[in-house]
């Protein structure tokens, strides 16, 4: 008798923001583990220092020359960081009321936000965008910190059909929704207190 392996459901390509919103801090770590893992390294409050930020990241302070570097997830999940694609990543999309200054930290964090992030669900491919070439679109999530609360912010990574062509990091979004933590006693839910 042969098992046949199934595939886990994928998620609808337009749903994930809303999933972002599902989060809570444990699906991170602990409380104590959140709050490090979401203080920022940089603070950029603008385009430029954000920009500036991604290249410093990109060549190691300005000591190598180079075109993209290899960012890593504690998960093993891998994409590069291209030079090409700065302009578009602090640019990037963000959901209403959220202001751009959120984006820009995120951006100029991106090496530590990757580090953190999880995958928690897989999506399908949007079928109104060009997917020729695309084996998958990833999305991962991470916590970070923004005065007081404590965001998620999504990352999407592009992966090609072609093995020689490399995983990207493809845009950064900020999510207006501020992670919490489950409450033991009650099940309810109670904001973080960065104090």
């Amino acid at each position: 008798m042969s098992v046949m392996a199934y595939a886990p459901k994928k998620e609808p390509w337009d749903s994930s923001s809303e999933k972002a919103k599902t989060l809570k801090i444990e699906d991170f770590g602990t409380l104590d583990e959140v709050r490090r893992m979401a203080k920022p390294l940089r603070y950029a409050q603008n385009r430029i220092e954000a920009r500036q930020a991604l290249e410093n990241i990109i060549s190691n302070n300005g000591t190598i020359k180079r075109p993209a570097i290899e960012l890593k997830s504690k998960s093993g999940i891998s994409a590069f960081l291209r030079r090409s694609s700065i302009g578009k990543l602090v640019s990037g999309i963000q959901e209403k009321g959220m202001s751009k200054e959120v984006l820009w930290q995120a951006a100029a964090n991106i090496d530590k936000l990757f580090e953190n992030a999880i995958e928690p669900w897989k999506f399908e491919l949007n079928p109104h965008k060009n997917n020729d070439g695309i084996k998958e679109r990833r999305v991962l999530y991470t916590p970070m910190q923004y005065g007081a609360q404590i965001l998620p912010v999504k990352l999407t990574i592009k992966e090609f059909l072609d093995p020689l062509v490399a995983a990207k990091l493809y845009s950064i979004e900020a999510i207006n929704f501020v992670l919490e933590k489950n409450k033991e006693d009650a099940g309810t839910l109670t904001a973080i207190n960065l104090k």
